[in-house]
């Protein structure tokens, strides 16, 4: 093993900041000429962290992982939505959900009460911020869909009515998975 001189060996910081092939600082911006020469580093370190390349005509744009861009696209939809709905909610809070709703991106919202419109509310926020925490829309977007199928079942009194009439427990019978026999018969 040959030992190096002083003078060609960097620190380990300055290696770390600096290891792109042109040797500018990991914290500039990407040129065109750079990208060109060293677009492998470039697609790594996107997979880890957005990149910032600056194209030719000054313009600064940003290469990241294509979920997250449209995680990040989606999120933030999201919170203009939930904005636009808070802003509306505010103004009409104290009246029907039915005379207002329909102007929020819920209009399924005017089948509940003002008490459950405000429930929806809190739960609405909550569920926002915690998707941003979290990296996923899957709890929210749940909720929402909750919600949504909860504001059906009320607009049809019918089924209201049969969720909530009593249960005659001698009527309730045990049903068990068919066996294997029964459901090739049924796929002949």
């Amino acid at each position: 093993m040959a030992r190096g001189s002083r003078e060609k060996q960097m620190p380990v910081a300055a290696a770390t900041v600096r290891d792109r092939a042109s040797g500018r600082s990991a914290a500039a911006p990407w040129g065109p000429t750079e990208i060109q020469r060293d677009y492998r580093t470039l697609l790594d370190r996107a997979k880890a962290s957005p990149q910032e390349v600056l194209d030719s005509d000054g313009e600064l744009l940003v290469i990241q992982v294509k979920g997250v861009a449209d995680f990040q696209r989606r999120l933030l939809e999201q919170v203009a939505e939930t904005g636009r709905f808070l802003a509306i909610y505010n103004e009409h809070r104290d009246s029907s959900p039915a005379r207002w709703a329909m102007q929020t991106g819920y209009p399924w919202l005017a089948a509940f009460s003002p008490e459950e419109v405000g429930e929806f509310t809190e739960e609405l926020v909550a569920y926002t911020f915690d998707a941003g925490q979290r990296g996923t829309l899957e709890q929210l977007e749940g909720n929402l869909r909750a919600w949504e199928a909860t504001a059906g079942i009320y607009a049809q009194p019918d089924v209201l009515r049969a969720l909530h009439a009593p249960v005659d427990l001698a009527k309730v019978v045990e049903v068990f998975p068919p066996s294997e026999g029964q459901v090739r018969a049924a796929q002949a």
